[in-house]
């Protein structure tokens, strides 16, 4: 559990870099009740799959990165050609709810039902099933992994418990961190926000930091992207640059979070840096 971690190709460190490709699903979840009579913040996020995408395509390809990108089956059925572009460039496609929804808010019935049929969806547009999972938010109960493994998905990426891969329930855990999600630098609506969006130079100084740490420490940084953010112009051009320095230190393995994933399973398991976390210990103590 201690020792280096085995990254592919032996390298020093790994970096994902993993795209929320939400939109306005999250939005339409979250006022499903109360629909908005201001289409502000709806256009807003319609700006990802319309047009941010495409920007965030342009600098993978320039880059050569291929990338995960967390698709809920809402989004898939409504933008079907974009997500059928994503694949058609190489990206890996997972699932990240059907609108959006926080598995929290389902019962362990109604989780498995929608994420069967964004499953299916998503296998119907690529021609393979999604390997993977992102919980909307981060929000993840316990009981939601053993979901997870009945519908045959071999990771999730919701958790902040280690910067390396680890198991929970036999389900490889690609982490996460809020200071790698966008969000938390861009995320802006003109409602209940109390600071203007950062400059995409702030983040591009923030996420190099985050690189040069897990150079130094030998772990992870997964990046937690959403083109209606990032995939405006100027940090579209910050995130690239950023993915070029990368590729430039030469020590850093990029890859998907499925590839990751694959990796753990058959190598990382074994090796005294991975762990294995029960899903009753993620819970309240009884």
């Amino acid at each position: 559990m201690n020792g280096p971690y085995p990254w592919p190709e032996g390298r020093r460190a790994g970096l994902c870099v993993t795209f929320d490709f939400d939109g306005e699903s999250p939005m339409l979840w979250r006022r499903r009740d109360d629909p908005p009579h201001d289409v502000g913040e709806l256009e807003q996020r319609r700006y990802g799959p319309r047009r941010g995408v495409r920007h965030v395509l342009a600098a993978l390809e320039r880059t050569g990165v291929r990338a995960t990108f967390f698709v809920p089956g809402w989004i898939a059925g409504t933008y079907r050609g974009a997500v059928a572009e994503i694949h058609a460039a190489g990206h890996e496609i997972a699932l990240h709810g059907w609108l959006h929804e926080p598995p929290a808010a389902l019962g362990a019935d109604e989780l498995r039902t929608t994420l069967t049929r964004a499953r299916d969806l998503l296998g119907d547009i690529t021609g393979t099933a999604p390997a993977g999972y992102r919980s909307p938010s981060f929000s993840m109960p316990p009981d939601a992994f053993g979901t997870l493994a009945g519908l045959g998905l071999g990771y999730d990426s919701s958790l902040m418990g280690d910067d390396r891969p680890y198991l929970v329930d036999d389900v490889v855990e690609v982490p996460v961190d809020w200071a790698t999600d966008d969000a938390v630098y861009y995320r802006y609506t003109g409602h209940s926000e109390t600071r203007p969006p950062y400059g995409a130079s702030v983040l591009y100084d923030a996420w190099l930091g985050e690189l040069e740490g897990a150079r130094e420490a030998g772990t992870l940084v997964n990046l937690t992207v959403h083109p209606w953010l990032s995939g405006r112009p100027a940090r579209v051009l910050r995130l690239r640059e950023l993915l070029e320095t990368a590729k430039e230190f030469g020590d850093i393995w990029i890859g998907t979070a499925g590839e990751l994933a694959a990796h753990h399973r058959a190598a990382g398991a074994s090796h005294p840096a991975s762990r294995q976390v029960g899903a009753d210990s993620l819970g309240w103590p009884r």
